[in-house]
């Protein structure tokens, strides 16, 4: 077994610890004396969009489990896990933030589907290169909605959201790499991961404009957010010199 496997393995028991020490937080509290209606109706349902995007995602888990990709073990099966309940809290989050602009959960959306789809596609691999176009997506959209809501429990939660979404990506990065080894490899990835990144920020550019636009948010400066950490993310997967990621270097100090 080489150091590099080594090291992988190593990086999977640090992202179980990580997600452990996370995975206990409570809801936070609903407000309902907090008065948000002077928020477009649009928003409601662009959260509840997302709230369905944030409730699936169980069959990866059972897939990786049974995954014989190499630098994978039963510690990465386990942090996935974990992953994934911590998207079922933000989905009760969200769904709280529906409730406080009286809105209604949705039970389908086209862009929901789309990528479930994408979650569906045969191999791990693609599976979770979908969920890392998801994460860039949450991050700019969450930051964005919370830019432009005032002072309350809904900004800080979006703004909660946005920073739990940003470990998940580095946690996704980290899978990508160690299945990416060799310049064919990345070649391959970054073909692929530039044309799903365009299509997702695409297709939520689409679902959500009448919110962007009763927000007066700029859909190009929300673009070149998405851009710039789609970069990001693919610089991390293919730079071999990336072996800790930036959120558990943080965690592990926030310890220390």
């Amino acid at each position: 077994m080489t150091d590099q496997t080594l090291n992988r393995q190593a990086n999977w028991t640090r992202w179980r610890s990580f997600f452990e020490r996370r995975k206990d937080r409570a809801l936070p509290p609903l407000d309902p004396k907090v008065d948000y209606a002077m928020l477009p109706r649009s928003l409601a349902r662009s959260i509840a969009i997302f709230q369905l995007g944030e409730s699936g995602g169980g069959t990866i888990v059972a897939q990786a489990r049974r995954s014989k990709l190499r630098g994978i073990d039963a510690d990465y099966a386990a942090a996935l896990d974990l992953f994934v309940k911590e998207e079922h809290r933000h989905a009760n989050i969200l769904a709280m933030c529906v409730r406080l602009m009286h809105g209604e959960l949705i039970s389908k959306n086209w862009t929901a589907r789309l990528f479930v789809a994408g979650r569906r596609l045969i191999g791990l691999r693609l599976k979770v290169l979908v969920l890392l176009a998801a994460e860039v997506v949450g991050i700019c959209y969450y930051s964005a909605i919370a830019s432009r809501l005032p002072g309350g429990p809904m900004r800080h939660w979006l703004r909660e959201l946005a920073d739990d979404e940003r470990g998940h990506l580095d946690f996704h990065c980290d899978f990508l790499r160690s299945q990416t080894q060799g310049v064919v490899r990345k070649r391959v990835f970054m073909a692929v991961w530039r044309c799903v990144m365009c299509a997702a920020a695409i297709t939520v550019m689409v679902d959500h404009r009448k919110t962007l636009h009763d927000l007066r948010l700029s859909r190009r400066e929300i673009w070149g957010q998405w851009m710039e950490i789609g970069r990001q993310a693919e610089s991390r997967v293919i730079d071999p010199s990336s072996t800790v990621s930036r959120v558990l270097r943080q965690s592990s100090a926030s310890l220390s």
